[in-house]
């Protein structure tokens, strides 16, 4: 693609993802339930919203193409099994005190998926995108030598999200039917289990909150993984992993504010460059827009 051009879909696409993302962890709150009862309600609720969105839009032929290709079958299948850890972490993480591990891994993501972009895609980073990574990776290794190692939350999220999209980006599959395939993989593990938690069955009964709260759930994840692989498709690998800093800064807003989680003087001087790291990207980014875009 042009990389002197920011696709407007594209930026559009990864903005709502990122917002809708940072809602998340404060959302899962108010359902008190456990992270894996959370997940498995996820993917349920998912389905649903995802196969409606599928019929509506005209996407069911998409969706029975990617059966008549074995290879894309083969790899949407472990795709998903990589994203579907991913999915797991990001609701289990809020409601176990790990929001914080989350954020950190989400900073990471985008110098990892800048790398993968210029390792596998042979994408060219210009001086304000280099400039920005030099800045994030200062933030990361100070962050790094304050806490003394990696926990295995973030390592798990800046690891394996850019496998997950150099086994995605090339397949020519549409974006709703990739994704409804890729949670139909764990639906029947997640009925049976549902089916046979009993405490799940007990809450459900007691509290008619989790009647409207599951299915947000469901619908709120589906929007924002769907803006989010559009805008995969429309922005470059580096691009994309680089605005991707949205994201965290809106978990690590969500961690301070609404899940009261305290951090030290140094830990505001580490985030400080990952800040001045995403004002850069920011800028540079609404100055492409001013130049003629790529769709």
């Amino acid at each position: 693609m042009n990389t002197q051009a920011v696709s407007v879909r594209g930026l559009t696409n990864s903005v709502l993802a990122s917002m809708m993302f940072g809602l998340l962890p404060v959302y899962v709150q108010f359902t008190e339930l456990t992270g894996n009862t959370l997940f498995w309600n996820r993917i349920i609720f998912s389905v649903l919203c995802l196969a409606l969105a599928c019929y509506k839009m005209d996407r069911l032929q998409s969706f029975k193409a990617i059966f008549l290709c074995r290879k894309t079958m083969l790899m949407l299948s472990l795709g998903g099994l990589i994203v579907g850890f991913q999915w797991w972490l990001f609701v289990w993480a809020p409601v176990n005190d790990k929001t914080e591990d989350l954020s950190l891994g989400y900073f990471l993501l985008p110098l990892t998926l800048a790398l993968v972009g210029k390792l596998f895609f042979n994408e060219k980073l210009n001086k304000a995108q280099y400039l920005a990574i030099a800045l994030a990776f200062f933030g990361v290794l100070i962050m790094l030598w304050q806490e003394g190692s990696l926990p295995w939350v973030s390592l798990a999220v800046a690891g394996l999200y850019p496998v997950y999209f150099i086994i995605r980006k090339p397949l020519k599959v549409d974006t709703l039917p990739a994704l409804l395939f890729e949670h139909l993989l764990f639906l029947p593990a997640s009925v049976f289990i549902l089916m046979n938690d009993q405490s799940f069955v007990q809450n459900l009964t007691h509290s008619s909150s989790l009647w409207y709260l599951l299915p947000g759930l469901g619908l709120l994840c589906s929007l924002s993984l769907i803006c989010y692989l559009n805008a995969s498709r429309h922005l470059s690998v580096s691009l994309f992993g680089l605005l991707s800093y949205l994201e965290p800064a809106l978990i690590f807003i969500v961690a301070i504010t609404i899940l009261d989680a305290s951090f030290s003087t140094q830990q505001w001087f580490s985030y400080l460059f990952i800040w001045l790291a995403t004002a850069i990207i920011c800028a540079d980014s609404a100055k492409k827009l001013a130049q003629p875009t790529a769709t």
